[in-house]
């Protein structure tokens, strides 16, 4: 723990204070609305096209791999944009830039809905991702500086839950819009949200983040481009392609290499457009850590169990959805509380707790069988979507409050990119690790029996979540080690 008597002249002067300048609730409120609309709707947009995958394909006339790339292309443009949003951050006021975003993804969104084809329809996600890229930064860079440190938990909590709800919903609202309406009005139903975000925005917003006016670097712009492009891009495509492949492999190499250089770059700038010189920061750095490793889990579990209910125990589609439906309940629950618990106790009892939870569930996921029912899984969702509920708002705001305030956007958009790139990661390990043990059991077997494939499903499943279950110890490890910084607080002179 830092004292703050401790605290060097030098270190006085970068500290985040409280109060630089004062806003009332009622004003945080009109500023937090549009932003907390837009970023709704463009996670909202992450997942609604899932449940809409079988149409799309009998109306494009295109296969289940091409399909996909709607969802791949859409997180691959979003981890690209969000380093580079930093410098946008600091040469752009936040209300010019927002409804720059928020317009480009509605212009996406009416393209989406317009789409004769498949390219057509390929191109405007990707506008849309690029808005959605902008937007999270944004939101998140804006609570840093509305709200002083005390109060910093609590708001990113309800932002958070946001973010979490959204994705939740999506497959639920798609569901219902596709069983009376054709696909396009997927796209449709959202355009009234963005124009509300945009016009709230046009009305509250103000430029809060200091404008430095960084020199535009293009070499940095392109290797981050190759460098998280590359990467994302070869993690999405290992569990379809495989390791081996040569698309996967280049794009990794290239991904690696570019992020390589990129970071030696910036490391050598004096005006870097991503400062990773805050990496200098403890505690920035293992709550890096320690939200790379949640962020990987929900893949670990939402992805796997729908196969294992409905290949194992016989479950519909309908009833996996729901089955599935009380975790993110809870989420949406436990995010603002555990926001609340951060201002008051401070980040390390809430990520033990959280990740005590994630080892449990781990732990009896990694051990499931044919004799584990339907109501067990139930339960060890909702207990993980609890866990990363728990971690995700103390973890992240502990790490920016260990930042001086002009170095916020730079750990907002490092944070914004790490969680892309472990949801990438996350989702190829965890289905890689399951596909290649449930092969390898029926590798030798000709024409296997269901209970043959059923038993292979099974240890795919088990390896896959004992893989989680050493990750996430070594997260229950790491947690113990979380210092909470003391502020000064300053008067201002009004």
């Amino acid at each position: 723990m830092i004292n703050t008597s401790e605290t060097t002249a030098l270190e006085a002067k970068t500290l985040p204070q409280e109060g630089k300048q004062e806003f009332t609730p009622k004003q945080r409120i009109l500023i937090m609305l549009p932003l907390l609309i837009g970023g709704f709707i463009a996670m909202l947009n992450e997942t609604i096209l899932n449940v809409a995958f079988p149409q799309l394909m009998l109306a494009l006339d295109v296969s289940l791999g091409t399909v996909q790339w709607l969802g791949t292309a859409y997180l691959l443009v979003i981890g690209i944009l969000v380093p580079i949003t930093a410098f946008f951050i600091k040469t752009f006021p936040t209300k010019k830039l927002y409804i720059f975003a928020m317009l480009l993804f509605t212009i996406g969104t009416v393209l989406c809905g317009i789409s004769p084809n498949f390219s057509f329809l390929l191109v405007s996600r990707i506008l849309q991702g690029a808005g959605t890229g902008m937007l999270l930064p944004i939101m998140m860079d804006t609570i840093m500086l509305i709200f002083p440190p005390s109060k910093r938990g609590a708001a990113i909590g309800i932002s958070m839950m946001v973010v979490v709800s959204a994705p939740v919903l999506g497959p639920t609202l798609s569901g219902f819009i596709l069983q009376y309406f054709s696909w396009q009005w997927l796209f449709f139903t959202m355009l009234p949200f963005a124009v509300i975000a945009v016009i709230t925005g046009a009305m509250f917003l103000k430029s809060f983040s200091e404008l430095t006016k960084p020199k535009i670097d293009i070499p940095s712009i392109l290797l981050s481009t190759i460098g998280f492009g590359g990467l994302i891009f070869g993690i999405s495509s290992f569990e379809t392609l495989g390791l081996g492949n040569p698309v996967v492999f280049v794009s990794l190499l290239c991904g690696i290499a570019g992020l390589l250089v990129f970071s030696k770059r910036q490391l050598a700038l004096k005006q870097p457009m991503l400062e990773l010189r805050i990496f200098r920061y403890p505690m920035f750095t293992l709550g890096t850590v320690l939200l790379f490793i949640t962020f990987m889990m929900p893949f670990a579990v939402q992805i796997i169990l729908p196969t294992y209910m409905q290949n194992v125990l016989g479950v519909n589609a309908i009833n996996t959805g729901l089955a599935l439906l009380l975790g993110g309940i809870l989420s949406i629950v436990v995010i603002p509380v555990s926001g609340r618990l951060f201002d008051r106790i401070g980040a390390k009892p809430p990520v033990i707790v959280g990740f005590v939870a994630l080892t449990v569930t781990m732990f009896f996921l990694s051990r499931i069988s044919e004799a584990t029912v339907l109501a067990a899984l139930i339960v060890f969702q909702s207990l993980m979507n609890v866990g990363v509920s728990l971690i995700i708002t103390p973890a992240q705001t502990n790490s920016l409050n260990q930042l001086p305030e002009k170095d916020m956007v730079h750990g907002v958009a490092i944070l914004n990119t790490i969680q892309q790139v472990a949801a990438a990661f996350g989702s190829a390990l965890f289905i890689g690790l399951m596909s290649a043990t449930y092969e390898k059991n029926l590798h030798h077997i000709a024409s296997p029996s269901v209970a043959q494939q059923h038993l292979a499903t099974i240890n795919g499943a088990n390896a896959a979540f004992s893989v989680a279950l050493v990750i996430v110890a070594i997260g229950l490890l790491l947690s113990f080690f979380i210092k909470r910084r003391k502020y000064q607080t300053v008067s201002i002179p009004q």
